[in-house]
């Protein structure tokens, strides 16, 4: 019984020292983007040769993170170039594009879905969607969803930036420093109720 007794006391205090022990330090999350160069998104016969083209810069970035949660970060800065594209140009214009995504070392290949929109005075460019991604660590995981966005251009260079939510989750179910002593406690407290049980036995 002195066994049990003693090894309920050394949990309870583990537990209580998980408890009182200072948060974990920030885990750095390195991002960076391998960026993009598009041209004649909707170039018709006729138009200038490399209008409606749409540049991303190459973006790295750090971001300290305690445990898990999530952010908002750059990916890339964009320029959008307008100009006559052509007679038959006008309207909507689906295109895809990709560019590599490095976070912490870790490289993988973001696809992404747009739409140019051509009109007589306004040329919009709209990144519509893409494919999370997730970046798989030994202890965290980080999930990358890209915002949507537009960019309207009116002749000439306008400027915009692509972004991406970012979440960071934990690998392993690691309990709550609480829950590690409240079960400390009650094992410790079962242990001297049985003790003082068989202490009235025996006398």
């Amino acid at each position: 019984m002195r066994v049990l007794a003693k090894l309920s006391l050394a949990i309870a205090t583990i537990a209580v020292s998980f408890a009182l022990a200072p948060s974990a330090k920030a885990d750095p999350i390195n991002i960076s983007s391998g960026g993009f160069s598009l041209s004649n998104l909707a170039n018709a016969t006729g138009g200038v040769p490399g209008m409606d083209a749409l540049d991303g810069s190459a973006i790295t970035i750090t971001r300290n993170v305690n445990g898990t949660g999530s952010f908002v970060a750059l990916l890339n800065s964009l320029t959008f170039t307008t100009g006559f594209t052509g007679a038959d140009s006008g309207g909507p214009h689906d295109f895809t594009f990709s560019q590599l995504l490095t976070i912490n070392g870790q490289t993988q290949v973001l696809n992404l879905v747009g739409r140019i929109d051509i009109s007589h005075t306004v040329d919009t460019v709209h990144i519509l969607s893409a494919a999370p991604l997730t970046f798989t660590f030994d202890s965290f995981s980080v999930i990358v969803n890209v915002i949507p966005m537009n960019l309207d251009g009116f002749g000439g260079t306008s400027c915009g930036r692509l972004k991406a939510d970012i979440t960071v989750t934990s690998n392993t179910a690691v309990p709550e420093p609480a829950t590690l002593t409240l079960l400390g406690l009650g094992l410790a407290g079962t242990a001297a109720k049985i003790r003082q049980r068989r202490r009235r036995k025996a006398s």
